[in-house]
């Protein structure tokens, strides 16, 4: 719950950050960044399996800040990664997102009122972000992941459109 809430967390701020025209709507291209995304899920699970396997309670709460900042971090990043257009479909995955954290929450805190309300939430935010995909003819894996596996524009030495010759 703690990881999600925290993309969750950051990524809003971001996409109304980029809706609101507070920042750039660009897509944020780092160089590796589905490295960068995959390096920050093995180490939540690395800093999961630590906070599981510990008898210390001060070693556990470092570990869940630490946890919370790690995921406020990849927030940013997750969303920073996606351009302006196609922001309205992370939205919904982001609310998706805060629903299966409140199912999270509901299974620490043994409230099945939690767990019903965030899996509702949670399958709708979904379903929506589905349908969005549809509409929009696009793919939900280049979505989320910022058009994973593809090339950047070479920059410089285009002379403008040729003319095929045989």
């Amino acid at each position: 719950g703690d990881f999600i809430g925290g993309v969750t967390l950051t990524g809003s701020i971001i996409a109304f950050g980029k809706l609101n025209g507070n920042l750039s709507s660009k897509p944020l291209d780092l160089p590796g960044k589905n490295y960068l995304n995959l390096s920050g899920l093995l180490l939540f699970v690395v800093m999961m399996h630590l906070f599981f396997n510990t008898e210390s309670v001060t070693f556990g709460v470092v570990i869940l800040i630490t946890t919370g900042v790690l995921a406020c971090a990849m927030g940013v990043h997750l969303v920073g990664s996606v351009g302006g257009g196609d922001m309205p479909v992370c939205i919904t995955v982001l609310n998706s997102y805060s629903g299966w954290a409140l199912v999270a929450e509901g299974f620490l805190l043994n409230s099945t009122v939690l767990t019903i309300v965030g899996s509702l939430i949670g399958f709708s935010g979904a379903i929506l972000t589905k349908i969005m995909c549809d509409a929009m003819n696009r793919d939900i894996f280049n979505v989320l992941f910022g058009g994973y596996a593809t090339t950047t524009v070479a920059k410089g030495g285009d002379e403008g459109p040729k003319e095929h010759t045989e």
